[in-house]
């Protein structure tokens, strides 16, 4: 959520859209009530055990798998929303009389897949349900976030193959490496 909410819309471009205010009010919204629903459930409902170093049983174990899942997805999301953004700097920077140029993304986490911002969501949301052995607000929040991320991935997907003929043969999936 930090990233999402402060430390990426900070480094956006001042060039970018603007977000109207109804869709930032909502974004807000969603966001306290998941964190409060994930935060309640896992303190009064789940009563989690502390972590130990080195894991000293399966549960144990099973959260720091989460985490380690989290962090990847963390990291993929956090690159691939760098490279993005700094297309939009390179359009910005080449010139022109402030009309849209798109470009195809080149980075390796583009190599099989159109959105691997997406797909890091996606697995920080699967790591965190991991991680809070499978808590029934992070199965919701995880199913949601795909729903949600998945289709407009096919979307974004469908639309980079339509605008660029020599769209990367490679690229074949939109989000989730050889499945989708």
């Amino acid at each position: 959520y930090i990233n999402r909410a402060i430390i990426y819309p900070l480094r956006m471009n001042s060039n970018s859209h603007r977000v109207p205010l109804l869709v930032t009010a909502s974004a807000c919204i969603v966001t306290i009530l998941n964190g409060y629903i994930q935060s309640f459930h896992l303190v009064k409902v789940h009563k989690l055990t502390p972590l130990t170093l080195p894991p000293s049983s399966w549960i144990n174990l099973q959260s720091w798998l989460g985490i380690l899942v989290f962090v990847v997805g963390m990291t993929i999301n956090i690159t691939a929303d760098g490279v993005l953004r700094n297309l939009r700097r390179q359009r910005n920077s080449d010139g022109g009389n402030n009309q849209k140029t798109y470009y195809i993304p080149q980075h390796p986490l583009f190599t099989y897949i159109s959105c691997p911002n997406f797909f890091g969501e996606i697995l920080e949301w699967f790591g965190f349900a991991i991680a809070s052995k499978f808590s029934l607000p992070a199965m919701a929040f995880f199913i949601y976030t795909s729903s949600n991320l998945v289709p407009r991935a096919i979307a974004h997907h469908e639309w980079y193959k339509q605008k660029f003929k020599d769209y990367p043969l490679e690229r074949k999936w939109a989000v989730i490496p050889f499945v989708v």
